[in-house]
């Protein structure tokens, strides 16, 4: 019998090491800032309508990095067995239409992910 290893790891977790990558690194000086969201946490009813009504978009990255010089890159983050939404594509190429680039990261672990998008930021600061 053949035996399989099967990612378990909630998105969150990868988000998670990403974002505190991100924070080591701009508070090691680069020169950049970042942002996260949770879009698809879960809410009541409430909380739905409130976070509609405030802005909260359907399909918007899970990472955005504003780097000096006014460059920002959007990243969507995805499980090994992960896929984007309706929503997300959507989203994404309206933004991309706009001139804004989006980036959909897979990768088998949190610290891979976190490494992956490292070296995208890293290699375009100015």
């Amino acid at each position: 019998m053949e035996t399989r290893i099967v990612n378990t790891i909630p998105e969150w977790r990868y988000q998670a090491e990403v974002i505190a990558r991100l924070h080591k690194m701009e508070g090691d000086g680069l020169p950049f800032t970042c942002a996260g969201d949770m879009n698809r946490a879960k809410r009541n009813r409430r909380a739905q309508m409130e976070a509609k009504v405030t802005g909260l978009t359907a399909g918007e990255p899970d990472v955005r990095v504003y780097i000096a010089g006014g460059v920002l890159l959007s990243f969507e983050l995805k499980t090994p067995k992960g896929g984007r939404s309706k929503d997300q594509k959507g989203r994404h190429a309206k933004l991309q239409a706009l001139g804004f680039e989006v980036i959909t990261v897979k990768a088998k672990t949190p610290e891979e992910m976190a490494d992956l998008i490292e070296i995208d930021v890293r290699n375009r600061l100015p």
